[in-house]
């Protein structure tokens, strides 16, 4: 276990170097040596090398203790977007950001989950499922090219960040119900105690008032980000006692110490946690999970997916602009800027992976689907944003 963590995390940041370089996602640099680990995944037998002294490399990136890492990865991950999720833009922005948000999801959502049944003839839990994957917007690329153009504190960058909010906010919930699992029942009450519970926290800011009494009780170095992350934890636990998906557990926690004032206190060592460790062991085994003997039967049809996310995208959050009172030509450019799709959806299609809901070898081909359309957008999209404000 200890040679893979090695390899993958001094390989990533050599990638990361490049990608970065080049002004592209790093992210799709680590998913690449994932990649190469499932490609090169091997064992060499013990050998003699000085006298008695036996000598083995087993690369082997389904130990325990990887998947340990990659999945306390996934939580970090959606806790950070909760820390980052700033509430009170969301509710300045007005009906704009919310429909923007709101039918970006709902017309992706549709459009993929009538491709899924129509053509591709999905059950229904697998459509909705795939669906489900396709309907989170990642910004950050969008953000980085209107910074170069200088658009971002205009009507369209402002209403493509609080679209993103709303986008997450919307996500979330669909995913807390598609990934439940248990007897309808066993559902039904679950999803009621959490989110009740969720709402009384809430109401009463609990979270906000055990973090003001920490701050004023514990004076230990970085004593604030421990118990984020134990609160972080037991969240997360207790959405998976729910029968939902751990990462709703981890979004809301960190959505209400965001709303505290000792957020800025632990978000600066939780990213360095985070981004130093957990997170990129995360993005290595998802391109893990891509295996190429499977993808030799790949269903091209699969591949109808991608121009109709970008269409769903493009259609749904232009749409929610123009009602919300964009002008047109600057709601196409809002719904260009919410096509590209990174993070948020890596962590559903991996937990749908891992819960087996797509079985084999349709998991390892949603997988490369899904890579693949964060590598599409990610390229494509500061290029169509540039050409838009050039006829400007």
């Amino acid at each position: 276990m200890l040679i893979e963590l090695a390899l993958a995390l001094i390989l990533v940041k050599i990638v990361d170097e490049i990608f970065m370089r080049k002004n592209q996602p790093a992210v799709i640099g680590e998913i690449m040596i994932g990649i190469l680990f499932s490609l090169f995944n091997f064992v060499l037998p013990e050998t003699g090398f000085i006298g008695s002294y036996a000598f083995s490399l087993n690369l082997e990136v389904a130990h325990p203790a990887f998947q340990f890492f990659a999945e306390t990865g996934i939580l970090l991950l959606l806790f950070l977007s909760g820390l980052e999720t700033n509430l009170d833009d969301l509710k300045r922005s007005g009906k704009s950001g919310i429909l923007t948000g709101a039918l970006g999801v709902l017309i992706t959502f549709l459009l993929v989950l009538s491709i899924a049944i129509y053509l591709l003839h999905f059950p229904l839990r697998i459509g909705i499922v795939l669906a489900t994957i396709f309907t989170a917007t990642s910004v950050g690329v969008t953000v980085r090219t209107m910074m170069d153009l200088g658009i971002l504190n205009t009507k369209v960058g402002n209403t493509v960040l609080t679209a993103a909010v709303a986008d997450d906010v919307f996500g979330i919930i669909l995913v807390t119900i598609v990934l439940s699992h248990g007897e309808a029942i066993e559902l039904t009450i679950g999803l009621l105690i959490f989110f009740v519970t969720i709402y009384i926290m809430a109401k009463f800011k609990l979270i906000e008032k055990v973090m003001n009494y920490a701050d004023r009780v514990f004076h230990g170095p970085y004593a604030l980000v421990t118990i984020s992350l134990g609160l972080m934890f037991l969240f997360a636990y207790f959405a998976d006692v729910s029968h939902i998906a751990t990462i709703t557990g981890a979004f809301f926690v960190g959505l209400f110490i965001g709303q505290s004032t000792q957020e800025r206190k632990i978000i600066n060592p939780l990213k360095v946690i985070a981004y130093s460790l957990f997170i990129p062991i995360f993005f290595v085994n998802v391109g893990t999970l891509v295996d190429i003997p499977m993808l030799e039967n790949f269903n091209l049809y699969l591949l109808a997916i991608i121009p109709v996310v970008f269409i769903g995208k493009i259609l749904g959050c232009a749409l929610g602009s123009r009602i919300g009172g964009l002008k047109m030509s600057d709601s196409w450019r809002v719904g260009v800027g919410m096509v590209p799709e990174m993070e948020v959806a890596l962590v559903i299609a991996t937990l749908a992976y891992a819960k087996g809901i797509f079985g084999q070898p349709l998991g390892s081909q949603v997988m490369a689907l899904t890579i693949t359309y964060v590598i599409i957008s990610s390229l494509t999209v500061p290029l169509l944003l540039k050409r838009l404000y050039r006829r400007k």
